[in-house]
């Protein structure tokens, strides 16, 4: 046998024997994933986010490489439940931090009950997908906001990914009971590791605040930082899709709804820097994404359940203005931005000509009334810090409730438990 012809034969043999081999490992793995996983695939428990009259957002975070689905009836018993999978299209979601689902088709103003289930995945290749049994998690129930809901609302911002703050802000809320809560910018310092994120978004301080009160997510300035900030819908949903908003698809931060009495409005101020800033490496365009937050809005303040309120509050994270004529307009390269004039200026007519009542923000950390004044109708609150523990700054919790025929705004003081202020507003004339 020549070199050539030996070296041929002892490759074929070798790998002869190198598939049998490979045959038995196969013949001996087990072709179906565990019924009982070691660790529950479950991290976080659910948080509501996003609601709206007809729909409801629910994410929690997965410890493992998962698929899951959201389980929802009438009935407390589950006797009438329907289930839906997470993922929109062909395929459903598949990942390894997180899974969100967004019923549809809910009545307004009408109560349900949810059970979230995680269905571990064991991914081996193109044609071997095991999945693990469905890991269901406690049955919780939630209302849907509509106008014959109780009109209340609480606002906390600036957290900061505090979770010893974030613990007493949860016990406050508890204590409030809002409809729903405004998480109103910088949840975070930044975005660049997802188990730190899984936490901070969806258990800050262990508290399991949003199983049964959803909350709404009004971006801050730190949210857009960091590597992984393009990330966060896998976390923070985005606002219901609907038909109108197909024109603004990109503005996926911004919600309007009826919470009984009171329209809410989120907008989004985005950074407290120029687009042009050395600082973001020309990766900002904040400039044309709040041109056309504009836009939508002149659009929103005409639907007939936003134009009817007697109540019309917005809520954005950096201020809209600044009496101080050293204050920081966010159109200036040095420093960064105490209040957004490009904000005020492209959104303040549309307050005035819809009659607005009130603007809560946040961002300085330091709690601030502005009273409506000759030249402006509209209030201007701004939230104290929400990542202080006591007996440091002022962690603040901001409650609106409708009291008779007023709308009653109070700052609570979680410090040293005082008042920071309470004012009240008139209905509009609409």
């Amino acid at each position: 046998m020549s070199l050539l012809h030996r070296r041929a034969f002892l490759k074929s043999s070798l790998l002869a024997t190198l598939a049998a081999q490979t045959k038995g490992m196969a013949a001996e793995s087990p072709q179906t994933a565990p019924n009982s996983p070691a660790v529950s695939p479950i991290l976080t428990p659910p948080s509501l986010q996003i609601p709206a009259p007809t729909s409801m957002g629910i994410v929690w975070g997965v410890t493992t490489r998962a698929t899951g689905f959201v389980d929802w009836a009438t009935r407390p018993d589950f006797s009438d439940a329907r289930r839906v999978f997470a993922g929109s299209t062909g395929l459903r979601t598949l990942d390894d931090a997180a899974l969100g689902v967004r019923l549809t088709g809910l009545a307004p103003d009408s109560v349900y009950h949810y059970r979230t289930g995680t269905v571990p995945i064991d991914f081996r290749g193109p044609y071997k997908i095991l999945p693990g049994e469905p890991v269901l998690s406690d049955a919780y129930s939630f209302r849907t906001p509509g106008m014959r809901s109780p009109s209340s609302f609480a606002v906390i911002n600036d957290t900061h990914e505090n979770h010893k703050a974030f613990a007493l802000l949860a016990a406050k809320l508890e204590e409030l009971n809002p409809a729903v809560t405004v998480w109103n910018g910088d949840l975070c310092d930044w975005l660049d590791q997802m188990p730190k994120m899984l936490q901070t978004l969806l258990n800050p301080g262990k508290s399991a605040f949003a199983v049964s009160r959803p909350f709404l997510f009004t971006p801050g300035n730190h949210d857009y930082r960091g590597l992984l900030a393009r990330e966060l819908p896998r976390l923070l949903l985005t606002r219901e899709p609907t038909e109108r908003a197909s024109a603004y698809w990109t503005l996926e931060r911004n919600y309007a709804y009826r919470q009984g009495e009171i329209a809410l409005i989120g907008l989004d101020t985005g950074e407290d820097k120029p687009d042009g800033h050395p600082a973001w490496g020309q990766l900002a365009q904040f400039t044309p994404y709040r041109e056309l937050q504009a836009k939508w809005l002149a659009d929103t303040l005409e639907r007939p359940e936003i134009k009817s309120a007697p109540y019309l509050v917005a809520f954005c994270h950096i201020p809209l203005f600044d009496d101080s004529p050293k204050a920081n307009p966010g159109d200036r390269l040095d420093g960064w931005a105490s209040w957004q004039r490009h904000c005020h200026d492209l959104w303040s007519p549309l307050f005035e000509r819809y009659g607005l009542q009130l603007v809560i923000t946040a961002h300085t950390h330091r709690f601030r009334f502005d009273a409506p004044t000759a030249k402006r109708s509209w209030a201007h609150m701004v939230g104290g810090a929400g990542c202080d523990v006591p007996p440091k700054g002022q962690l603040t919790v901001l409650e609106g409730r409708v009291i008779g025929d007023r709308l009653k705004l109070t700052a609570h003081n979680l410090t040293d438990g005082s008042t920071l202020g309470e004012h009240t507003f008139a209905p509009r004339q609409v």
